[in-house]
Order: structure tokens, then C-alpha cells, then sequence
């Protein structure tokens, strides 16, 4: 029984400790937040699995976590595979008309750093298919300057030197559903080819909601900036919106 105690207490100390890492960034915060709820929740077990031999309500609590316990790490390995199968480019988003780039997260005076490879990607699509046009999508957060399709253009059109006539504005959508939905219906793309750009991460579940839109499920994958915590807790976001989707049937 102290065996089966110091295993989850270890990985509930493991969990924590490495959420520490993440906590003080805001752009990761979410994966220090992941971690430390999967730390407690370990910790948890830990305790019930010490008591289990004493307490039969401590014992079948036990029982129903160890379960739960194998059915994340079950879909966590799963979802994490779709998310990998999901990284490559389609090439009939090349014959695309448009191009829906979905925003992300905005600093006070730039792009953040996965928002910045989505705009080149962007800004590399159309300079090698000069009849497509872009739609960059992404409204204002709370915590935001302005709405994410604004700076977006902004980068594009003084950085990159894209021409500003040739990208389309999404301003008001909050999330992924309505970055799509709402370019759908403001531009009428269900005649045109439409192909999606976002992070390599993130194009599964864009390719997905594509599909629930009626538009054509083609992606463009965007590099993941060099830096492991990004990426790390992009997978981890990543994991509880498809899991989301499959939970309410959305996904296929």
C-alpha cells in the first residue's frame, strides 16, 4: 500500500513542480495551470489509495480514480496523435481562393511570437498565389490593445510588405468557432476554395470545425516558435478543446 502511496505521491511532486515553470508566463499559463490541477488531483488519489485499506468509501473512490486516471492517460495519447497526424499541409489548399488565418494572443505594441508565424505564413501563401486574398480573423481580448485582426494586418501590410488590399478583416469572433463562422458569413466563401492557416498544433481541430462550417477542411500548418514551454502548453490547450469537441459530438 506505501508503494502504491509514493507513486502518486511522487508524480503528484513532479506535476507541481513543473507547472512552477510555466506559472509566471502569461502566454503558458495555462499548462502550469494543467499540471497543477493534474498534480492535486494526483495527490488526491495518493491520500485515498493510503486510506483505502482502512476506509471503504476511501477504498472505492480510490478504485473510481485509478480509472479515471487511465482513461486520461488513454485520450491524452490519443488526442496527442491526432494532433501529430494533423500537422501536415493539404496540398489542395494550394487551388484556395482564400485563406482564413486564425488569430492568437497580441502583445501591447506586436504580435506574439505564434501569431507572427501564422502572418509569414500567410504572407508566404500569397505571394506564391497572387489571385488568393486572406481573411485575418481574431477580435479584441480583455487583456488585448486592440482586436487581433488589426494588428495582424498592421504586421503584414509594414513588416512583411504584404498589399493591404488583398487582406480581408474578421474583427469581432472570441474563439476558433466563430473565427470561421464569421468569416464564412461575412465573405460567402461557401462557393470559393477555402484553406485555414494556423499553428501546426491547432490545425486538427481547425480542419474539424472547417468541416461543421460546411467550407473545405484544408490546412496550412504555421511553424511553433522555437521555445519547448510554448509548445508544450499549446499541446495541453490543445488537448482539452478536442477533447471538448469529441465529449459534445463536434468533432467528427
Amino acid at each position: 500500500m506505501w508503494a502504491k502511496w509514493n507513486f502518486w505521491l511522487i508524480l503528484a511532486a513532479l506535476l507541481i513542480v513543473s507547472s512552477i515553470f510555466f506559472l509566471p508566463f502569461s502566454t503558458v499559463r495555462f499548462g502550469g495551470l494543467f499540471l497543477g490541477t493534474l498534480g492535486t488531483c494526483c495527490l488526491a488519489q495518493g491520500v485515498l489509495t493510503a486510506k483505502s485499506s482502512k476506509h471503504h468509501l476511501a477504498h472505492v473512490f480510490s478504485r473510481i480514480g485509478r480509472i479515471l486516471f487511465v482513461l486520461f492517460c488513454v485520450s491524452f495519447l490519443c488526442i496527442q496523435g491526432m494532433i501529430i497526424q494533423g500537422k501536415q499541409a493539404d496540398p489542395q489548399a494550394e487551388e484556395a481562393d482564400y485563406v482564413l488565418v486564425l488569430g492568437a494572443r497580441i502583445m501591447p505594441t506586436r504580435p506574439s511570437a505564434t501569431l507572427i508565424e501564422r502572418c509569414r505564413t500567410a504572407a508566404d501563401f500569397l505571394r506564391e498565389h497572387p489571385n488568393a486574398t486572406a481573411i485575418l480573423c481574431g477580435g479584441q481580448g480583455t487583456n488585448e490593445p486592440m482586436p487581433e485582426a488589426h494588428m495582424m494586418r498592421d504586421y503584414m501590410v509594414d513588416t512583411l510588405g504584404v498589399d493591404a488590399d488583398r487582406l480581408l478583416l474578421e474583427d469581432a469572433s472570441r474563439n476558433t468557432i466563430q473565427n470561421i463562422q464569421n468569416a464564412k458569413e461575412l465573405y460567402d466563401l461557401e462557393h470559393h476554395p477555402c484553406a485555414v492557416i494556423s499553428s501546426d498544433f491547432h490545425l486538427a481541430r481547425a480542419r474539424r470545425l472547417m468541416v461543421h462550417a460546411g467550407l473545405d477542411p484544408y490546412g496550412i500548418p504555421a511553424p511553433m516558435p522555437d521555445v519547448p514551454l510554448i509548445e508544450a502548453a499549446s499541446h495541453m490547450r490543445e488537448y482539452c478543446s478536442i477533447l471538448g469537441l469529441l465529449i459534445t459530438g463536434r468533432y467528427f
